[in-house]
């Protein structure tokens, strides 16, 4: 699964970008300017990640003592203040300093980008849904010209119900009308031998949605092709 790490993650809720690890890091060591953006934003990612789990913690304290405050309204129709205030407090400077850290790591990470290219290549990630990470990672594979094989990762799988998080299951190619997804069954090779053309799509991320959500379709009920679906159906796959 991509974006386990809090930093990362927050990288692509703001930016789009999908990075499979702290790239940065390669440019700890370089003496000049790009070195020094990758020192400050490399500091400043280790600090939001410290931050995000002290503010777990914090949150966790607050839930704990939430509960315990509900119970006891409940069977007494009395609210301890113990702790409360502190606790309460605590979870609000946790999150205040989340916040500062979060926008300042954005920003470092926007300056080192700007001078530090990142170029797809043959491979590329991307957000189902751009700015929410929620929702999982396509990755795509060049597969030959304008066509990429995609794959996504346990959260997508998990966020669309379909099985097989990791394997191939479809292709997108790029034509006039947009990208056009091409469904594969499940467990085949690159190359196998039934394949389903799904309706354009306006964009990468959508057509990567619509694999995925004919992929939950078609092993959801009847074995249908796409010509046998419904108005309401096609609609929801381009959606």
């Amino acid at each position: 699964m991509f974006l386990t790490d809090p930093a990362l993650r927050r990288i692509a809720a703001d930016t789009n970008d999908v990075l499979p690890e702290q790239l940065w890091r390669h440019d700890t060591a370089t003496l000049d300017p790009v070195g020094d953006l990758a020192r400050i934003l490399h500091k400043t990612a280790r600090e939001f990640t410290t931050s995000s789990a002290a503010l777990d913690q914090a949150l966790s304290r607050l839930k704990t003592l939430a509960t315990h405050a509900r119970r006891r309204l409940a069977t007494h129709a009395d609210l301890p203040v113990a702790s409360y205030d502190r606790t309460a407090g605590d979870a609000l400077a946790a999150r205040e300093r989340h916040i500062f850290l979060g926008a300042l790591l954005v920003t470092a990470y926007r300056a080192w980008r700007n001078h530090r290219p990142i170029s797809t290549g043959t491979e590329q990630h991307l957000l189902l849904y751009p700015g929410d990470p929620a929702h999982g990672v396509a990755t795509l594979h060049l597969h030959h010209d304008r066509t990429w094989l995609m794959v996504p990762d346990t959260e997508a799988a998990d966020a669309f119900a379909v099985a097989h998080p990791g394997q191939v299951i479809g292709e997108l190619t790029e034509t006039s009308q947009g990208w056009t997804p091409t469904a594969h069954p499940t467990g085949t090779t690159n190359q196998p031998d039934t394949t389903w053309p799904l309706p354009a799509c306006d964009d990468l991320p959508s057509a990567c949605r619509s694999l995925l959500r004919w992929r939950h379709l078609h092993h959801s009920g009847r074995k249908r092709t796409p010509d046998q679906l419904t108005p309401d159906e096609l609609a929801q796959l381009r959606s």
